[in-house]
């Protein structure tokens, strides 16, 4: 299971929605909560379908985050909610950067 940061948001403790792009069996994944959405044939195409989850979960007043791989395997936010700019996510080449 995977855990949730707390975050307020005007108002009591709201859990922030993790939406996590995993690699398995040569595929890409979108996992939230323990269920995998794909396949993906890229870690890109994995990256945008959970920015689009995330951005809906964030128009039913949760906040997200996207969290992507690099190439070395470390993970980063892509996308969040409380500093998303037009709903477009940083690349994850550039994440490092």
């Amino acid at each position: 299971m995977l855990a949730c940061r707390r975050w307020e948001w005007g108002g009591p403790d709201v859990t922030t929605a993790l939406y996590i792009v995993i690699k398995s069996r040569e595929r890409w994944w979108v996992d939230f909560e323990g269920r995998a959405h794909g396949p993906h044939d890229s870690r890109e195409a994995a990256a945008l379908e959970a920015r689009n989850q995330a951005q809906f979960m964030a128009h039913m007043d949760r906040p997200s985050e996207v969290l992507v791989p690099d190439d070395r395997g470390k993970y980063w936010v892509v996308w969040n909610s409380r500093d998303a700019q037009a709903g477009v996510p940083r690349p994850v080449s550039s994440a490092a950067a």
